[in-house]
């Protein structure tokens, strides 16, 4: 009986059994939903990148030229932007006065697959087998309306899947169609 006398008399107290039991279930459910935020952020799906694709533009061809491109990135994953009027545009052939994309000011056109048909829908790409990768040397090129562009121009070369801008660049003047 001594031996329990001492323990009554003393000073110090402990937690009760069910205190003991709300923080373990505390700390479990902690550590559970941690490694659950970590496993699923792995598991998750991939996010899609944008391809690297490095553009130079040449004003007096008036042409946007590729210096450097990721393999296997297809022109018809790219839209293009301008804020200028009346400006057409046509890849790895030139422009005439009926053979080229017309773009709309401000507005995304996505670049697509040429077409049959009038050259109003087609001549995008220029006539081929299936859609091209872009590869280094090829071009995007430019002509303005009759009369001419001479003021700033930007064009804006736009990934489509990721609405990521690859590059921006902008010609301080265009030549007319001829």
């Amino acid at each position: 009986m001594k031996a329990n006398r001492k323990f009554i008399n003393a000073d110090e107290r402990a937690v009760s059994a069910v205190i003991g039991v709300i923080l373990m279930v505390a700390i479990t459910v902690a550590i559970a939903a941690t490694v659950y935020v970590y496993v699923s952020g792995m598991v998750g799906g991939t996010k899609k990148m944008a391809p690297t694709v490095q553009f130079t533009k040449d004003e007096t061809t008036d042409r946007i030229t590729v210096a450097t491109t990721d393999s296997g990135v297809p022109w018809t994953s790219l839209s293009i932007r301008t804020d200028g009027t009346g400006v057409k545009v046509r890849i790895n052939a030139e422009v005439t006065g009926t053979v080229g994309y017309t773009l709309t000011a401000n507005v995304l056109a996505p670049i697509i697959e040429d077409v049959t048909g009038p050259p109003a829908v087609s001549n995008f790409l220029p006539a081929a087998s299936p859609p091209s990768n872009i590869a280094a040397s090829d071009f995007i090129d430019i002509e303005a309306g009759a009369a001419g562009l001479t003021t700033l121009t930007t064009f804006s070369i736009v990934h489509a899947d990721t609405s990521s801008v690859l590059q921006t660049l902008s010609f301080t003047s265009i030549q007319a169609i001829a």
